[in-house]
C-alpha cells in the first residue's frame, strides 16, 4: 500500500494501530478478525477493539451470518471520506482556536489544567511537542536529546513538521546530544534549523529528551512499546533544571 494514502489516514486522525488495520482490509477485502490481526500483527483482543473503533467512524463493517467477516469502505468511497473528515477537523481547529482565550483564562486562575500532565503513545507525545512551540514563541529551548532514539520514534516527516514550525515561530533549540554519527551528521544543519549542540561522550547515548523552556519541564522516552511525556509546569523545577543543564554545557570543551 502506497505510503500517500498511510500518510493521508493518518492526517485525518487515525492512530497508527487503526490504520494497520484498515489498510489490511483495504488491500485483503472481506475478512475474519483472526486473519486481520495476523495479516495486521496485533493480537485478537486489540484487534477487535479497532474495527469497532473503525466501524463507529464509518471506515468498516460487518457482515451478517454464521461468522462474522469485516470489510473495509469500497476504495472508491476512500477520497471522499477523507475529504470530508478534513473538513470535520478544519472546523474544529477553528473552533478550538475560538476558545484558546477561554482556556488561558481557566489556566492564569489555577481553575482548571493540572501542573503535570501526561502524553502517552506516539500521539499523544506529539502533541507534547507542541507545547513546545505554542507556549514558548520567540524564546528558547535547552534539550538534553536522544536525537537517534528520537529521530526514529516519531518519524523523519512529523521531525521536519516539528523543526519547520519551531522556525517558524522562531523558538531557538540549545541541545546536548550523545555524540553519534547520526547527531554529527544532523548537526551540520544546525544553522538552517535555528539551534546549536553540544555533545557528550557516545556512552552517555540515551532514549529519552529533557527539554526545559518557560515554566516546565518536558521529559520523554522514546519507549518502543509505549512512549511517554511527562509535562511538568513548575517554576522551581524549571529553573533547577535550567542550572543542571548551563552546568553540564560549561563542562563541555567545544
Amino acid at each position: 500500500m502506497s505510503p500517500t494514502i498511510k500518510n493521508a489516514l493518518e492526517t485525518i486522525g487515525l492512530g497508527g494501530k487503526e490504520v494497520r488495520v484498515l489498510l489490511v482490509l483495504l488491500e485483503g477485502g472481506a475478512m475474519f478478525a483472526a486473519a486481520v490481526a495476523r495479516a495486521a500483527k496485533l493480537n485478537r483482543t486489540t484487534t477487535y477493539g479497532i474495527l469497532k473503533e473503525l466501524a463507529a467512524k464509518g471506515l468498516v463493517s460487518a457482515s451478517t451470518g454464521t461468522a462474522t467477516k469485516y470489510q473495509s469502505i469500497a476504495p472508491e468511497l476512500l477520497p471522499a471520506y477523507i475529504e470530508r473528515r478534513g473538513n470535520e477537523l478544519l472546523e474544529v481547529k477553528k473552533q478550538v482556536a475560538e476558545l484558546v482565550p477561554q482556556i488561558k483564562l481557566l489556566r492564569s486562575k489555577g481553575k482548571a489544567l493540572p501542573k503535570v500532565q501526561f502524553f502517552e503513545g506516539e500521539d499523544g507525545v506529539k502533541q507534547a511537542y507542541e507545547d513546545k512551540i505554542e507556549n514558548n514563541v520567540g524564546k528558547k529551548l535547552y534539550e538534553f536529546t536522544g536525537m537517534d532514539a528520537g529521530y526514529d520514534k516519531l518519524g523523519q516527516k512529523f521531525v521536519d513538521y516539528y523543526i519547520k514550525r519551531r522556525i517558524e515561530t522562531k523558538t531557538y533549540s540549545e541541545y546536548i546530544s550523545p555524540d553519534t554519527p547520526f547527531a554529527r551528521k544532523e548537526a551540520e544543519l544546525d544553522e538552517k534549523y535555528y539551534r546549536k549542540v553540544k555533545f557528550i561522550p557516545p556512552e552517555f547515548a540515551m532514549e529519552t529528551e529533557i527539554s526545559i523552556y518557560d515554566n516546565k519541564v518536558s521529559i520523554t522516552s522514546f519507549s518502543v512499546e509505549n512512549p511517554i511525556t511527562v509535562l511538568i509546569e513548575d517554576e522551581n523545577i524549571a529553573r533547577t533544571m535550567k542550572k543542571i543543564f548551563d552546568y553540564v554545557q560549561s563542562t563541555i570543551q567545544t
